[in-house]
């Protein structure tokens, strides 16, 4: 009877301290917000986490590269502006009725916006990048470098607008005529800068979209194989604590009716 008294009081005291050890383990996941985690489930949180920062890290590409876009096409805009202000001029200019010393006025102002147009094209830049000069844009959008970019960006080479524009005045009616022809040329290459830019920021938008999708997934699932649960963790620190506390009773019980048995041989 005192054996069986006394080996029923030692499996009751290992369960106490299993449980201890239990509410401990639970105050550290609720403390950290994280689970506690064998190495397979550690080695995928891996593999996870660096998927997610990888599509994160496209998402930041593409946004470098649609602020490049936007900085060309506000360029592109003014330069659209001005050339149409030089235009305007040429038609005044070839006016028969105009004076030349009015004409040579005009062509100081137009010489003026020319160089205007140039300096737009050069402040285009953003780290580096200038859509508005004569290197394409590649954007990557591979997470883990054995593809090639998906998407690149033509230049607008404005540099070949203020090469065109270079020889024109508007001294003379006749240059005049000439400037207004050369200049209608420019606008047309200038709208279908803007609709090539336009149409290759929508690419990136799509593909933008599509990296935070998988980031952000990839992302919830990490959170959902790591995070706990602090309602169902609460819930079972107060059974844990609840058991423990019958375990340290019926220790104590055991305990108590092992002394008095001892007493009888006393």
């Amino acid at each position: 009877m005192n054996n069986a008294i006394t080996g029923l009081a030692s499996t009751l005291s290992t369960a106490v301290n299993d449980a201890q050890k239990t509410i401990v383990g639970i105050h550290e996941q609720l403390a950290s917000g994280k689970k506690t985690l064998n190495p397979a489930e550690n080695g995928v949180i891996t593999r996870l986490s660096a998927q997610s920062s990888g599509y994160g890290a496209i998402v930041q590409n593409i946004v470098a590269a649609r602020n490049v876009i936007n900085v060309a096409q506000s360029g592109l805009t003014s330069i659209a502006g001005i050339i149409t202000q030089m235009k305007n001029l040429a038609t005044q200019a070839a006016s028969v009725g105009l004076k030349d010393s009015d004409r040579e006025s005009l062509d100081v102002t137009f010489a003026n916006m020319k160089d205007q147009i140039d300096n737009l094209a050069t402040s285009a830049s953003v780290n580096g990048n200038n859509l508005l000069g004569t290197e394409d844009l590649t954007v990557r959008t591979d997470i883990d470098g054995t593809g090639t970019p998906t998407t690149t960006i033509s230049a607008a080479s404005i540099s070949a607008i203020v090469t065109a524009m270079a020889d024109l005045t508007i001294a003379t009616s006749d240059d005049a005529g000439t400037a207004m022809a050369s200049l209608t040329t420019q606008l047309e290459t200038v709208s279908t800068a803007q609709s090539n830019l336009s149409a290759s920021d929508g690419a990136l938008v799509a593909q933008q979209t599509n990296a935070q999708t998988l980031s952000d997934g990839l992302a919830k699932v990490v959170d959902t194989i790591q995070n706990v649960d602090s309602t169902k963790l609460q819930a079972l620190l107060q059974n844990m604590n609840t058991q423990q506390s019958i375990d340290y009773y019926l220790v104590s019980q055991m305990n108590t009716e092992a002394a008095a048995v001892l007493t009888i041989f006393r």
